[in-house]
């Protein structure tokens, strides 16, 4: 077929298409009946179009699909979706499905936060960056999120790819920086490090200097690796708390703190701190490390002072016996710490002085203790001999009814007080009452120590004096009445009123008993004797019967009171018959009741002289031991 032959077919049917443009049709379609029509093809799915939001007009997708990249380009790259809807007039669900099917095809559009986001807009925005780089020298991240209004994350997607191309600079992940920008903090900090002639704080470095706190210790680390500056970083690495130290700084503090430590003995780790000293503890360790050197809670001190301090507490103990150790240490010390040496001393003075602490911070010698304590030697026998003339305190010790003088000076009972509960109707009965037992109160106590220290003393110290001396010396006391009352060294004073208001007659102590019981033994055998030398029987039985209700009955009364008076029976009547003596015997404990019925007995049954001296002899070992 001829190429003529294909032109005039051609021309032909141009021909017939423009002839059937130009005839009138018969028939029209109204606006209703097309929509209907439409319609009705959208619902057979025989056509996929969608409507506007004013239900005039039916857009394809491929025009929609058109429509969206025209706005993605007019605004540059970057479009809200929500914005779209009122562009195109089309319902907001349409274009999220058509923007769903873009970004799904399309590698170079991204959907963050309902905004269509182009690769071209990420170029652009590359660039400003890069502009805003070449006028500030550094921008992070975290100042283009406000000024973009796009996530951080997505940021680093879009920079990290366009460093070294578009963005010239460098890029940490979190700043964007160029090469001038970080050799002009590096010069920066060096010069400001370099001229500082006392420690410094990071933190004042970038107020002051405006240095970049992202990149600081990185640049800091450089310089020190390449010796451009001499010196140490104390405390964390934190600008917040890090800290600068020149070497020469380091080398003067050093010798001050040699020198100081060699001269008094101690470092004060506040003074340290003071300084800039952060670890003071492990700094003494590190720059003392060859030292013999105490390490306390707030100080440390040199074990060659403390020897030094030794000597000077022994002097004082020997001489004056107390030894403040809070006058001779250095007054920055803590109380803590003074406590710690006190201790330390006190062991350490044990090889030659014995020696005690008292109020944490003092040290008493034993030596003064002991001659304090025999001040009272004389006085304590001499008030016990004129308390033992007391009834009521004899008898509160024989019923150990007692209360000892206390250290606030209120009455205590004593350890045994507790026996006296079940004595305490026969205490009633003996007219014995619960008596306090004081040789030494509080008030007299500290006047006799003032008077021995022979200088103001403390009121810590006093007080723990008072509670270490009162107590023991009011229960030596009584230790010592107790003595003396079991060996019968007790003298009840004839003054002493009876019942009726009289004077009551002399009651006889042990020893005294004994000692007319032995001498009535002896008279005894001679009245024996001497009864047998008379040869009429009638007088032999009167002079028997006188001597029966004479010595025999007052060897006997004597006999009964004293033992009576050991188990609390009281004796109202002093001149006892047969009858009254029975009453009192029969209240006796055995074995001395039994005893003292045959003895009764015999007295009233008029037995003959020798058969009851017989019965003493059988009764006072026993009454009386070995005595």
């Amino acid at each position: 077929m001829s190429s003529s032959t294909s032109w005039e077919e051609i021309k032909k049917l141009a021909a017939d298409f423009q002839r059937v443009q130009l005839v009138e049709s018969s028939y029209k379609l109204s606006e209703r009946n097309c929509i209907e029509i439409i319609n009705k093809l959208i619902g057979l799915d025989l056509i996929n179009l969608y409507h506007s939001t004013d239900g005039k007009e039916f857009i394809t997708q491929k025009h929609l699909e058109k429509e969206i990249y025209d706005e993605i380009f007019v605004h540059d790259g970057r479009i809200n979706i929500v914005e779209l809807q009122s562009l195109l007039n089309i319902d907001i669900s349409y274009i999220e499905a058509k923007a769903s099917e873009i970004i799904k095809d399309d590698p170079n559009l991204t959907l963050i936060l309902g905004q269509i986001i182009s690769k071209d807009y990420m170029n652009k925005i590359s660039e400003e960056i890069n502009e805003l780089l070449k006028e500030k020298g550094s921008v992070s991240v975290a100042e283009l999120t406000n000024i973009y209004s796009l996530p951080g994350d997505f940021l680093y997607q879009v920079i990290k790819p366009r460093v070294g191309e578009i963005i010239k600079g460098n890029f940490d992940g979190n700043i964007i920086f160029t090469h001038n920008y970080i050799n002009h903090q590096k010069a920066l900090l060096s010069g400001v490090l370099e001229a500082s002639i006392r420690p410094i704080r990071f933190s004042q470095l970038i107020k002051e200097y405006s240095l970049d706190q992202s990149m600081i210790f990185e640049i800091f680390d450089e310089l020190i690796a390449s010796k451009q500056i001499n010196g140490k970083l104390f405390g964390s690495r934190q600008v917040a708390s890090a800290v600068f130290v020149p070497d020469f700084f380091i080398k003067a503090q050093d010798q001050y703190i040699q020198a100081f430590f060699k001269q008094n003995g101690y470092i004060d780790f506040s003074t340290l701190k003071k300084i800039g000293i952060t670890e003071p503890d492990n700094y003494v360790k590190s720059l003392f490390a060859t030292e013999d050197i105490q390490f306390l809670s707030s100080s440390c001190i040199s074990n060659f002072f403390i020897e030094q301090l030794v000597q000077e507490i022994e002097e004082q103990l020997n001489k004056n016996g107390i030894s403040e150790t809070m006058q001779i240490l250095p007054s920055n010390l803590s109380e803590k710490d003074v406590a710690s040496l006190t201790s330390t001393f006190c062991q350490k003075l044990k090889q030659n002085i014995d020696c005690v602490i008292m109020a944490e911070t003092y040290l008493v010698s034993r030596n003064f203790i002991k001659d304090f304590q025999n001040k009272f030697q004389d006085q304590m026998e001499s008030k016990s001999k004129e308390d033992l003339t007391k009834k009521n305190i004899v008898l509160g010790i024989k019923s150990e009814t007692l209360i000892v003088g206390s250290l606030d000076g209120k009455p205590v009972i004593s350890s045994k007080s507790s026996k006296s509960k079940s004595k305490s109707k026969s205490a009633q009965e003996s007219d014995n009452v619960a008596v306090e037992i004081v040789f030494i109160d509080k008030n007299n106590l500290i006047n006799q120590l003032k008077l021995l220290v022979n200088e103001d003393i403390n009121d810590d110290l006093m007080d723990s004096l008072v509670e270490y001396f009162l107590k023991p010396l009011n229960s030596q006391y009584l230790d010592l009445l107790k003595s003396k009352v079991e060996k019968g060294l007790v003298t009840i004073s004839e003054t002493e009123q009876s019942a009726d208001g009289k004077p009551a007659p002399k009651k006889l102590t042990i020893k005294e008993v004994q000692e007319k019981v032995k001498f009535f033994l002896i008279q005894g055998k001679i009245f024996d004797k001497a009864l047998k030398l008379f040869t009429s029987q009638k007088v032999q039985d009167q002079l028997n019967k006188h001597l029966l209700k004479t010595s025999c009955s007052e060897i006997t009364n004597e006999m009964l009171k004293l033992i009576a008076n050991e188990q609390m029976i009281q004796i109202t009547d002093e001149n006892l018959n047969s009858d009254s003596r029975n009453k009192i015997i029969q209240k006796l404990k055995d074995p001395f009741k039994q005893n003292f019925v045959e003895l009764n007995q015999s007295l009233t049954n008029q037995v003959k002289i020798e058969i009851f001296s017989l019965k003493n002899i059988y009764f006072v070992p026993e009454l009386f031991g070995s005595n």
